[in-house]
């Protein structure tokens, strides 16, 4: 789901995945992504 935006659907691969932050703090992560066929969107409507 992309916030105020839609939703995209369809079968993705996770290429790289990355955690960052302090033992007691804010935990923060990059995740990027490679589709592996056909995706669809829907739009959000209010």
């Amino acid at each position: 789901m992309v916030p105020d935006f839609g939703v995209i659907e369809g079968l993705f691969e996770i290429v790289s995945l990355e955690y960052a932050g302090e033992h007691d703090g804010e935990a923060t992560f990059e995740m990027s992504l490679a589709s592996a066929g056909a995706l669809s969107f829907t739009a959000l409507v209010d």
